[in-house]
C-alpha cells in the first residue's frame, strides 16, 4: 500500500496555462511532483515516456490529438499499465468518458476540481496496480469490462464517484455473495478502503449514481432488471437492490458459480 505521504510523479498535458498553473500548485501543495507541463498531443507520448510519470493528467482534447488517441498510443507502446490516467473535460461529455474509461483513462474528471479527493483516488488507482503486476488475467479483464458495459446501458456515467464504487462493489459480491448481505457492514467499508474514502461517501455517491441513472437511463433496461421496482409505489431501488439486481444479471448471463 503506497503511503499517503509518498511523493507521486505528474505529467501534466493542458493547453491552458493558467489552468496548468493552478493545478500545479494544488498538486504540489498535496506533495505531488510535477514533472512538466506538455501543451502538444503530438508531443505526448514522447514527453511522457521521457518523464516516466506516476500520474498523466490531460485535458480532453489537445492540438495534434484528442486524450483518446493519446491513450491509444501508450497502449501500443505498454506504459499505461502501471500508470494513473486522468482525462479533465470542462463540459459532460458521456460519449468521450466511455470511450477513454475503455481505452484505459482511470477517471474522467470534471469541473469543480476537488484535489485532494483526487489525489487519494490516484493513490488507490497506483496501488491497484501495482498489486496486479502479476499476469494479467483475461477472464478478470472480460468481467470487469462486462460490468462496465451493463453500467452504461442503466445510464450511470463513468466520469461520477458513485461509478466507481458501484463497479467495485459489483466485482466484490460476483467473488463474494455474502456481501450482499451486509452491505454497510462489510461492502461499503471494503469498497472505502479500496478506494481510499470512507463508507459514509461511498453510500452517498452510490445513491447519487442511481438518481442519476433513473433519470437518464434507458427505460427498456430498467425494466428489464428492476421492473418490479420501476413499477412500484417505492421509485427507485435502494443501493442495495441497484447493487444486487445488477450481480445478479451478471452472474446469471455470464454463469458464474456462487
Amino acid at each position: 500500500m503506497r503511503e499517503t505521504n509518498e511523493k507521486m510523479t505528474m505529467v501534466m498535458l493542458q493547453t491552458d496555462e493558467e489552468a496548468a498553473r493552478c493545478n500545479r500548485e494544488h498538486f504540489s501543495a498535496l506533495g505531488m511532483e510535477i514533472l512538466g507541463v506538455c501543451s502538444s498531443g503530438t508531443d505526448a507520448v514522447r514527453v511522457i515516456t521521457e518523464l516516466q510519470p506516476d500520474v498523466i493528467w490531460m485535458d480532453s482534447f489537445l492540438p495534434g490529438r484528442s486524450s483518446y488517441d493519446i491513450i491509444e498510443a501508450l497502449n501500443a507502446v505498454g506504459y499505461r499499465k502501471n500508470t494513473a490516467i486522468a482525462v479533465v473535460s470542462q463540459v459532460p461529455n458521456d460519449r468521450l468518458a466511455q470511450q477513454v474509461m475503455e481505452a484505459g483513462c482511470d477517471l474522467f474528471i470534471l469541473p469543480p476540481l476537488d484535489y485532494q479527493f483526487i489525489r487519494d483516488r490516484f493513490i488507490a488507482v497506483l496501488d491497484k496496480k501495482k498489486a496486479g503486476s502479476a499476469p494479467a488475467d483475461d477472464g478478470r479483464f472480460e468481467l470487469e469490462r462486462y460490468v462496465a458495459e451493463l453500467m452504461h446501458e442503466v445510464g450511470v456515467p463513468a466520469h461520477i464517484r458513485g461509478y466507481d464504487y458501484i463497479r467495485d462493489s459489483i466485482l466484490l459480491s460476483l467473488g463474494n455473495r455474502n456481501m450482499l448481505k451486509a452491505i454497510t457492514k462489510e461492502l461499503y467499508p471494503t469498497v472505502a478502503k479500496n478506494n481510499n474514502t470512507t463508507a459514509s461517501r461511498v453510500e452517498r455517491a452510490i445513491r447519487h449514481a442511481i438518481e442519476v441513472a433513473w433519470g437518464r437511463g434507458d427505460i427498456d433496461t430498467l425494466n428489464a432488471i428492476f421492473g418490479f421496482t420501476v413499477k412500484s409505489s417505492k421509485g427507485k431501488p435502494t443501493n442495495g437492490e441497484f447493487i444486487s439486481m445488477l450481480t445478479e444479471r451478471i452472474r446469471l448471463d455470464r454463469k458464474l458459480a456462487g
